[in-house]
């Protein structure tokens, strides 16, 4: 029951939070029989939720032992499908209580039930996987292992994607990968039980890099988040890809991340020289507080109607947006002032943190404040019908202000653009020119990558 309640609630919650949500190769999961889920973790709390929320799967899920250290914590946790883990890092005292824990993971498995694990372990909030632990791998083999590997588990790796791990209305990428069938192993771990593990945590961080667009190490993140910042689009376009399709945007970076990582390896002195003029360029970008793209003449020309329908769009959608500021601002707000005054003095909260407290904080928030909105509403009016359209445009004006806040932005910069350029010209000629080098030189290393990577 409380399981039932807490998935509905959290499948409202993501979706209200994130503006698109992209589940692909759900078919991948079988609609029976023992599953070990493991993904990749980069929001502490929002994963879980997410995961839990849109798997066609009741889960089980394996958590850090800390989570149950207080009293209250430990009475509604135990009445939820959890199994706490005992990690290193947390106290080395108690590793030993993991035996119990792998015992319940063995007997979930045994009546064919599903089981998530983050293997990594931890959440950093970066765009990087983090060593793969082997307990998922550990768990399936001794399960099948006890017997004599006819339950048929198979692993099913899940990649998390992010778009921004911390703005509201951002979206999200679940991509399920390929069924790892711990029966093919059978032989291997009979005969070598601590290689085949091994083995197999290694299948499971192979899939996690196929299945999401991170990078080897935060080194070349800075040239990743450039590349999809000046050249992502252009790339997309010179490949033949949809603009708007997310799994064409996925594997755009995933090759723009791929290739970063050859120069890394390979011409780490490109590396360095490219991230200079990258730096160069985004350095008078923020100077001027410009966006690259009104720099860009493709997007210009292709943007022509669009500053046309923008306009009118500010001023035909002005009533709505009004009318969602109104209600929706301050529960909307409110969770950004809650997490910096929690955090004032102290450190800024890990981007594995913040998204997850704004979605507490904002799920609490919004729903006191919409109620007593109605409550009022319903006061004043005294009628049905009007109280049922009032709630039923809470939710869409909102989004529909935070939409119409964001064209403003793009066409105040876009102005504070044109007066820039027109009073100082020679200025912007000069970031133009830069822009063009810097192309030059990414489709100089473009190529030289394709001829190398052919070669091979």
């Amino acid at each position: 029951m409380l399981y039932s309640i807490i998935h509905n609630i959290s499948l409202l919650a993501i979706k209200l939070f994130f503006n698109q949500i992209t589940l692909q190769n759900k078919e991948m999961v079988p609609t029976n029989g023992p599953v070990i889920f493991v993904a990749n973790h980069p929001n502490f709390f929002m994963d879980p939720l997410i995961v839990g929320s849109l798997s066609p799967r009741k889960l089980h899920f394996f958590a850090k032992s800390t989570l149950f250290n207080t009293p209250i914590k430990n009475w509604i946790l135990s009445r939820l499908p959890l199994v706490p883990v005992y990690r290193k890092l947390d106290d080395e005292k108690n590793m030993n209580k993991n035996q119990n824990s792998f015992k319940q993971g063995y007997e979930i498995l045994e009546n064919n039930g599903a089981i998530l694990i983050f293997p990594e372990g931890v959440s950093m909030g970066k765009r990087i996987l983090e060593k793969i632990k082997t307990g998922a791998a550990r768990i399936g083999l001794e399960a099948e292992s006890k017997n004599d590997f006819n339950l048929n588990i198979c692993i099913i790796p899940i990649g998390l994607s992010y778009s921004d791990m911390v703005r509201f209305r951002s979206n999200i990428m679940i991509r399920y990968g390929r069924p790892i069938k711990l029966k093919a192993f059978e032989e291997d771990y009979k005969n070598k039980s601590i290689e085949t593990v091994k083995k197999v945590t290694g299948v499971i961080e192979s899939s996690l890099n196929s299945l999401t667009n991170y990078i080897e190490t935060d080194e070349i993140e800075d040239i990743v988040e450039g590349l999809e910042l000046i050249y992502k689009m252009e790339l997309m376009t010179e490949l033949g890809m949809e603009l708007d399709d997310k799994n064409d945007d996925f594997i755009t970076t995933k090759i723009m991340t791929d290739a970063v990582q050859w120069y890394k390896d390979n011409e780490p002195s490109l590396v360095i020289k490219f991230r200079q003029r990258l730096n160069n360029y985004i350095g008078l970008l923020k100077q001027l507080d410009i966006r690259d793209e009104f720099l860009d003449p493709a997007r210009q020309e292709k943007n022509k109607w669009g500053k046309t329908r923008t306009i009118l769009f500010l001023i035909i959608g002005s009533p709505l947006f009004l009318w969602g500021v109104i209600t929706s601002y301050l529960p909307y707000r409110l969770p950004r002032l809650i997490i910096a005054k929690k955090n004032l003095g102290g450190p800024a909260p890990e981007n594995a943190e913040e998204a997850s407290w704004k979605l507490m904080y904002g799920l609490i928030l919004f729903v006191i404040f919409y109620t007593i909105e109605i409550i009022i509403f319903w006061h004043l009016t005294n009628d049905i019908v009007l109280v049922s359209v009032f709630i039923l445009s809470l939710i869409p004006s909102g989004n529909f202000a935070l939409y119409y806040n964001k064209n403003i932005r793009i066409y105040k910069q876009h102005v504070k653009f044109l007066s820039i350029f027109y009073r100082q010209r020679a200025i912007i000629f000069t970031i133009i020119q830069k822009r063009m080098e810097l192309i030059q030189f990414i489709e100089e290393l473009k190529n030289h990558y394709l001829e190398t990577i052919e070669q091979d």
